[in-house]
């Protein structure tokens, strides 16, 4: 299995052409952004490959650079279609605070870039997309980006809570699930290169995304039931005057209550 820069090309404007079908066709924005958002990755690697293995290029260094700002910034476009999938109500209420936790997570990332000498140095072959020289090369199929790192691996955690562990608390464990399982899990199964593994993600993410967009998969992962909350007590469709009148959830009374202090 061997990719290519047209390859990626090809994917990103099937990505690209989808965003703007499902844009026009009235899709929210919480689902139609971030299939662009990951379909312009595909695109910034298609551009890649016209330089890869040359990593004394400026060229290659800049877009290696755009390729790894791009991944410091997903957690908010996932977010974006994990909160998609519960009752509205709620969503509005929780938004800030997922996205509190994004850019928390993509400020940690981009303290993980820089390079403190008290903090050593990332674990080359351990830790995703760590390398000795800031350059995109050649993976097992696809492209594989090394980045010069820190060794505060505690950094990383923050970046993955909002993504993988605030939707467990929030409610939207289907797409978190199926996210895990199409994303990262089948990703890490066709490459065993550590810094390639984060581009095969990128790669699927966007047939993952059109697979949660148009197929019947959609109403499957609709949560209307969770520990905090339920969809049938609050109703799915009620006036925005009477949002007064909708339970809010137990842990976001403390919240409120907390700032109302």
């Amino acid at each position: 299995m061997c990719w290519s820069g047209e390859a990626s090309a090809t994917l990103a404007t099937i990505g690209l052409t989808s965003t703007a079908y499902v844009a026009w066709k009235g899709e929210k924005k919480a689902l139609w952004i971030p299939l662009g958002y990951f379909s312009l990755m595909e695109l910034l690697q298609a551009f890649t490959y016209t330089v890869i293995d040359q990593p004394d290029l400026p060229l290659n260094q800049l877009l290696t650079l755009f390729g790894v700002l791009h991944i410091i910034f997903q957690p908010f476009f996932i977010s974006s279609v994990s909160l998609h999938f519960i009752p509205e109500k709620i969503r509005q209420k929780i938004a800030p605070f997922v996205y509190g936790l994004c850019f928390i997570g993509s400020i940690l990332m981009l303290v993980k870039l820089y390079p403190f000498e008290w903090a050593g140095t990332c674990t080359i072959g351990y830790e995703p997309l760590c390398g000795s020289q800031l350059c995109s090369v050649s993976g097992n199929w696809h492209i594989a980006w090394n980045v010069p790192m820190n060794g505060l691996k505690w950094l990383t955690l923050g970046y993955y809570i909002p993504v993988f562990v605030a939707p467990l608390i929030y409610g939207s464990w289907k797409f978190m699930l199926y996210h895990l399982l199409v994303g990262p899990l089948a990703a890490r199964i066709l490459t065993d290169n550590i810094n390639e593994w984060p581009a095969v993600w990128c790669l699927l993410s966007i047939g993952m995304f059109l697979i949660a967009i148009k197929t019947p998969l959609r109403q499957i992962l609709y949560v209307k039931h969770w520990w905090l909350w339920d969809f049938e007590a609050i109703g799915s469709h009620l006036d925005s005057d009477e949002s007064d009148k909708i339970p809010t959830p137990s842990i976001l009374l403390a919240i409120k209550s907390t700032t109302d202090e």
